[in-house]
């Protein structure tokens, strides 16, 4: 009977060693996932910028929308979010390994995706009025608070220091994304 396990016995070391090596360790998995979506992640940071500016600007003066800087800035959102991708897209994305922290960053990544295309569905499904764009940076504020903790999670899972000292991981509860138009 030892004998029949030690003619195993190389097969079963490398067997083990195959699949440890599969297995990547939490932070390189973060950093493949940062990687893969990092056109996405640009794409997400510059439209929450922008969008939060032109909401916010709208919001104290409605005769903005019409202005030219206006009309442009909406055309570069278009781009934005073609980068970004639809939730569906983003639902598909492999993540590497089976880190349940990791599937819950890119949750929060997409969330704050989903904050950001409901508010924007708010103003263009409702017209531009006063008590829609309170509405809509509200929803706007919630997916800037989702992707600040996406962030700082994927920031700590790539085992990096913390962003900001003092501003733990959650300052956004995760609730269920908005209904999609």
């Amino acid at each position: 009977m030892p004998r029949f396990f030690s003619a195993f016995r190389s097969f079963l070391v490398i067997l083990a060693l195959v699949v440890v090596a599969g297995c990547g360790s939490k932070e390189d998995d973060a950093k493949a996932y940062a990687k893969s979506i990092s056109d996405r992640h640009e794409a997400l940071v510059e439209a929450l910028v922008l969008y939060g500016n032109m909401v916010t600007a709208f919001h104290k003066d409605a005769k903005v929308a019409d202005r030219e800087d206006f009309i442009a800035a909406e055309e570069t959102m278009r781009g934005y979010v073609e980068r970004i991708g639809t939730l569906r897209e983003l639902e598909k994305i492999r993540l590497p390994g089976d880190d349940e922290e990791l599937k819950m960053a890119h949750d929060y990544f997409m969330i704050s995706v989903s904050y950001l295309y409901e508010s924007q569905a708010m103003l263009e499904d409702f017209g531009y009025g006063q008590g829609i764009s309170a509405l809509a940076l509200g929803a706007w504020e919630e997916a800037r608070k989702n992707f600040l903790t996406f962030a700082e999670l994927l920031n700590q899972l790539e085992g990096n220091p913390p962003l900001d000292e003092g501003t733990a991981p959650g300052d956004a509860t995760m609730t269920e994304m908005p209904a999609t138009p």
